[in-house]
């Protein structure tokens, strides 16, 4: 189960694109970087660079990094999850007995963080680009708090899906004995062809988050 230290680190890594493009705003904007007298040398000659194609590169470089990061945080953090989530190892067999995915409604809270702050205010003030940060780090910590880590876009850059859906630790049988078996949670998995009423290894991750993957046997396990 994640502590709040990974719940953390998994969104100061999302909003990294955010903060690394407001910082920029900030240093072009006062002049620590002259774009407009940029040149670079190829082949002994002096190319000037247009202050626009400097901006996109940028822009790019930040997404290509920001991408990188996401994989590797989320790699990390899950990290030995689909090893150890198998018959006889850690967490439990669950159910799925319902299974939607979660409605762009579920994520505005997050766009409206994400895109306010470069709209909103102008970066190129000290005290702006400080008020941004300050709610960027607030929102993280409203994030945390409430464990809403369902949100958080990084499980799609590593090829795991986020649904809401109903899931049980007993049978059909025994749920109609004892129907607090079932319980409606954000499910996380990497599996995409889903059947509903299959058996499945989980774990809670935060909350009521549970992160669920295949039932496979464990060497030696019977």
């Amino acid at each position: 189960m994640w502590g709040k230290s990974e719940q953390i680190v998994l969104w100061i890594i999302t909003y990294i694109p955010l903060i690394l493009i407001m910082i920029f705003r900030f240093i072009v904007s006062n002049g620590f970087i002259n774009l407009d007298s940029c040149t670079i040398t190829i082949f002994d000659k002096d190319i000037d660079i247009n202050k626009v194609i400097l901006e996109v590169f940028f822009v790019i470089i930040t997404l290509v990094i920001s991408l990188v990061l996401y994989k590797i945080t989320i790699k990390y953090l899950l990290s030995g999850y689909e090893r150890l989530l198998v018959q006889g190892g850690k967490g439990e067999d669950f159910f799925i007995r319902d299974i939607k995915v979660l409605s762009a409604n579920d994520y505005s809270f997050f766009l409206l963080t994400l895109l306010l702050p470069l709209v909103s205010l102008d970066h190129s003030s000290f005290i702006n680009l400080s008020v941004s940060l300050l709610i960027i780090f607030y929102v993280i910590s409203i994030y945390v708090k409430t464990d809403a880590i369902s949100v958080c876009p990084l499980f799609f850059f590593s090829g795991r899906k986020v649904y809401k859906g109903i899931i049980s630790t007993g049978t059909k049988e025994q749920e109609a004995k004892d129907p607090l078996l079932r319980k409606e949670v954000i499910i996380i998995m990497k599996e995409k062809n889903l059947t509903l009423s299959r058996k499945m290894r989980g774990e809670e991750l935060v909350g009521n988050v549970f992160y669920l993957s295949k039932i496979e046997k464990k060497d030696g396990y019977n």
